[in-house]
């Protein structure tokens, strides 16, 4: 199966500065880069599904599933629980990483306070807790949010064993009609 993925702003320029040979000058247009467009076609034009940039909440890159023509109601079930996990795994994520995120900037805070530092050093540059404290802080995190986790890799789990067992059966189906058509 063809993947294709979309890019926007500046994603979209990183990706054909990167595709771009040495010793070669720039090109502007973003369309040149094979694989690459600024925005997926609408669902019933698609070829493929659609990988995009990074989510910046959940770091996860959201896809558009593509519709086939003519396609079944156990394609259309597959397709649909693949978004629905999708959906899913950004709502965790997103709500993990704002909680991560929070976290990290209470404990921050409070190891200036405590230590009786500025935020800034003379310099300029921001100042943050050691090595050893910020292992003891991600060592205390993963320990006190262990039990979601834990719950969500069990229903990641189920999750992936039933799209695989629908993929399996969609494609044992394709297999069935394209014999009884010869």
């Amino acid at each position: 199966m063809m993947i294709r993925t979309f890019c926007t702003g500046r994603n979209a320029h990183a990706a054909a500065t990167k595709a771009r040979p040495a010793g070669r000058r720039k090109v502007k247009a973003k369309a040149s880069v094979p694989g690459l467009a600024a925005q997926p076609p609408p669902q019933s034009q698609m070829a493929h599904d659609w990988i995009g940039p990074a989510d910046p909440s959940s770091n996860l890159r959201p896809i558009k599933f593509r519709v086939p023509p003519g396609e079944s109601a156990a394609e259309e079930r597959l397709r649909q629980l693949r978004a629905e996990t999708q959906k899913w795994n950004q709502a965790f994520w997103s709500d993990h990483n704002q909680q991560f995120n929070k976290e990290k900037a209470d404990f921050i805070r409070t190891w200036l306070e405590k230590e009786d530092y500025s935020s800034v050093r003379t310099d300029g540059s921001k100042r943050m807790p050691p090595a050893e404290d910020m292992s003891e802080f991600y060592r205390t995190f993963l320990t006190e949010h262990q039990p979601s986790q834990l719950q969500y890799q069990r229903e990641w789990y189920k999750r992936n064993l039933y799209i695989i067992y629908l993929s399996f059966r969609v494609k044992m189906s394709r297999l069935v009609s394209t014999a009884l058509m010869r």
